[in-house]
């Protein structure tokens, strides 16, 4: 009996030594120079069915691994642009993709393009929000041509020559090859000089966030210091700017409840995701992300300068959230925001003691206060472990009746059949009011900050040479 697999070993290798250019991994829509750096980039617009070249000014981020979603970034200008001035960031990923039709169609509602263009017509003529998210110029798969047949690259179409029928399974995962090229040009959220820009920056992102949830109803699910990005303004000011949607739902077309993977990097991600918990995903997620962004900077420095006066995440509590088994990151995160004073003791006092960390320490302290102990729901629901209901009315051995089914009755808690106390649950049902209160506080915030910053420049102003 032929062992198991040689046939299928066979046929790759022959299938590899005929196949075409860009099967084996070679990418045609990229040209490159004769040192390797990359020359131009196609980027296909989906919506106006046209192709753009796109010269490279420079890499901002280049993939580190062979896997996932090889998500690469570069600084760009339009060919067609002779002046050389309006400036692009071209991002290039394999995201996950439903198969459609023929296998070839790739358009669904995790269609990051579909998603971008979605937030960009939608916010489109709101100042107060312009450059603080990223914005589409235009995008979608990229389409690679063979002989007379253009075709959308994608792992099926990959994979189709190289690999037999049996192992070309539609339970096998499929990604789409997505091409994007989107304004503004940023630069990491730890180019900051000090806490009021970081302040600054976070209020902007979270401004938008909202805004994208209220108006497109897209949850942008990974908040991260990779995803928060700034642009340096005139007079030290500086503008946050929200990017990566690549986790993002529309959750007016989809349940909003978790995707069978976790979405996010460990030390930000929500207990919620971590766990797969079947609670639904609301912007409180997100919010959740940002306090743990925000307490992981005060920790570790929130610029390069500030991080070289800090050792190591390692023997601290913080650096639990590193852990490679997100069961027990969600335990380190669920015993340290359980309480204020474990949330102090194990979070806030660890700050680095630096100029400007402890106004970053109590709006960390008020964002945890407002997410996790809200004063618009009972207390039995506060904090993040689930807790056994109390029993809030004894029984009665007596006759009589205490109630008649015309009483009136609070229809939360006649509607509340749960045994359990579930903090997440309910922050849930109130997750509107919760974010709500946890914008105000941020924007508050930002406005105290730019007042600070405003008088710093003028300051530096007045000093002579």
């Amino acid at each position: 009996m032929e062992p198991n697999g040689r046939k299928e070993l066979v046929a790759l290798l022959v299938n590899m030594a005929y196949c075409e250019e860009d099967q084996p991994g070679y990418d045609p829509t990229i040209r490159l120079y004769e040192d390797g750096g990359v020359k131009d980039i196609d980027v296909y617009d989906q919506e106006g069915r046209k192709t753009h070249t796109y010269q490279c000014i420079e890499p901002i981020m280049l993939a580190t691994r062979n896997f996932g979603r090889h998500t690469r970034c570069f600084l760009c200008v339009d060919c067609r642009d002779k002046s050389g001035e309006k400036k692009v960031v071209v991002k290039d990923a394999w995201a996950y993709a439903t198969r459609k039709g023929d296998g070839n169609n790739t358009v669904d509602v995790r269609d990051k393009v579909v998603i971008m263009r979605n937030i960009r017509d939608k916010l489109a003529g709101n100042k107060e929000l312009e450059g603080k998210c990223a914005t589409l110029v235009h995008g979608g798969v990229v389409q690679v041509i063979k002989g007379d047949i253009v075709e959308e690259d994608n792992t099926d179409t990959a994979f189709g020559m190289l690999l037999p029928p049996s192992l070309l399974s539609e339970k096998r995962e499929f990604r789409a090859h997505r091409r994007m090229a989107m304004t503004p040009d940023c630069v990491p959220l730890q180019n900051v000089d000090h806490v009021d820009q970081l302040i600054v920056a976070a209020a902007d992102i979270m401004n938008v966030h909202t805004a994208i949830a209220k108006t497109c109803n897209i949850l942008h699910r990974d908040i991260s210091v990779n995803n928060m990005l700034i642009t340096k303004l005139l007079e030290n000011k500086v503008r946050g700017v929200l990017i990566d949607f690549d986790c993002a739902k529309d959750i007016s077309k989809v349940d909003c409840k978790t995707r069978p993977e976790r979405t996010g990097t460990y030390p930000y991600m929500s207990i919620n995701n971590m766990e797969i918990s079947n609670v639904k995903r609301t912007q409180l997620d997100d919010w959740e992300s940002l306090i743990y962004v925000l307490c992981w900077l005060g920790t570790t420095g929130i610029n390069q300068d500030d991080e070289k006066l800090f050792d190591r995440a390692d023997g601290l509590p913080i650096g639990d959230w590193q852990g490679i088994s997100p069961e027990k990151v969600a335990t380190s995160k669920r015993d340290k925001l359980q309480t204020p004073d474990s949330f102090v003791n194990n979070i806030l006092a660890k700050f680095l003691k630096l100029p400007g960390y402890s106004r970053l320490r109590a709006l960390v302290g008020v964002l945890y206060m407002k997410m996790f102990f809200n004063e618009s729901y009972s207390s039995f629901f506060h904090g993040t472990i689930t807790k056994a209901k109390p029993l809030l009315v004894e029984e009665d051995d007596s006759d009589e009746e205490t109630s008649s089914p015309d009483s009136p009755v609070d229809q939360d808690e006649e509607q509340d059949d749960d045994t359990d106390c579930v903090p997440f649950k309910k922050r849930a049902d109130h997750a509107q009011d919760i974010a709500d209160d946890l914008l105000k506080v941020l924007l508050k915030e930002r406005e105290k900050a730019l007042e600070r910053i405003r008088k710093r420049y003028e300051k530096e102003m007045e000093a002579p040479f």
